[in-house]
């Protein structure tokens, strides 16, 4: 494959000069990614301590939290060390075989999070909503995020076969880039990001179904206390006295918590949009990069292709912001080892 760059035009042309003008080009988008490495990979591990350690057996709402952030932490590493190999050694890629697995541990990291946070949808309808008589316990939950797992590793096998190193060349030199090998590696790749688009859409779906019933319960309950009041205030009787008010479902907890969640998800489902739109475009165009000729649309096209987990970054400053109990624990725990 011929690359089409101009910057060595008048100068003596190698690989290093090659790797290192990508290198310079793409540095803000470095020190971004190494940014949310070191936020990420701190602030997901504390996460996962503060919640094993204090808020273990505080509620089945907070089940998913620890597990999250373990798939958080996952994402962070991998996407972020990808992300900088792939910039660093734009034309020198180490491997194959580190190509294929950080691009296949990436998808697969990135459906389980999907699937989990469908999870996370689902139960809250179904607590807060009560849909079903039966409780969802402990080892249900354990067996969905367990096939959840599965299916992410099964579905994206086609990643395998689809990437690797690619011999690419500029005047007499040979660079390696990690990418898909060949035009019918792209058909296949096509087909399955075609597929995995499809199933990231059917998740979103149930996602929004799942709150947008949560939304119009929550709404339906606070419309029965308050007429509950109002006929209470008319008819001159007590609070205490309503059959409506003493049935109130929900704690505040279980409401904030919910919100929590749904922030979190928000955040993902707006993560994903600018990284779903560039794919687009270099599904349609491969020759996509090297059309983009001034230095700061390559590094804004590039910023918005890896935003996808940059949700994975910003779940621990959620949850410290909405868990009041979380930021206690943290605190307590702080103070004790000084």
């Amino acid at each position: 494959m011929n690359i089409s760059a101009s910057p060595f035009e008048n100068d003596v042309f190698s690989i290093e000069k090659w790797n290192f003008y990508y290198s310079e080009l793409y540095l803000p988008n470095t020190i971004l990614i190494a940014i949310g490495l070191i936020v990420g990979i701190s602030g997901n591990a504390f996460v996962i301590f503060v919640y094993q350690r204090g808020l273990k057996n505080k509620g089945q709402g907070r089940f998913f939290i620890p597990i999250l952030a373990t798939v958080d932490l996952a994402s962070v590493t991998a996407c972020s060390i990808y992300n900088i190999v792939q910039i660093t050694r734009h034309v020198t890629f180490p491997g194959t075989l580190i190509c294929r697995f950080f691009v296949y541990i990436i998808r697969v990291i990135l459906a389980h999070s999907t699937m989990i946070m469908t999870a996370i949808a689902v139960t809250r309808c179904l607590k807060i909503c009560q849909i079903i008589n039966h409780k969802i316990r402990t080892f249900h939950l354990w067996i969905f995020i367990a096939s959840a797992g599965i299916f992410s590793f099964i579905s994206n096998i086609p990643v395998l076969f689809a990437f690797g190193v690619v011999e690419v060349y500029k005047k007499n030199v040979t660079g390696y880039m990690c990418k898909e090998i060949d035009d019918e590696a792209h058909i296949l790749d096509k087909g399955n990001m075609i597929f995995v688009g499809l199933f990231h859409g059917a998740n979103i779906l149930i996602i929004t179904v799942s709150y947008v019933l949560i939304a119009i319960r929550i709404f339906n309950i606070h419309r029965r206390q308050n007429t509950s009041k109002m006929d209470t205030t008319g008819s001159g009787e007590t609070m205490q006295s309503s059959p409506t008010v003493k049935r109130r479902p929900k704690s505040l907890w279980t409401y904030r918590l919910t919100l929590m969640f749904f922030t979190m998800q928000l955040c993902m489902l707006t993560a994903f949009i600018p990284p779903f739109i560039i794919i687009t475009q270099e599904m349609a165009d491969r020759d996509f990069w090297e059309r983009k000729r001034d230095d700061l649309s390559k590094n804004a096209f590039l910023a918005m292709r890896m935003l996808y987990f940059t949700n994975a970054v910003v779940n621990p400053f959620i949850y410290g912001f909405f868990d009041h109990a979380f930021r206690r624990k943290l605190v307590d725990m702080a103070c004790k080892t000084e």
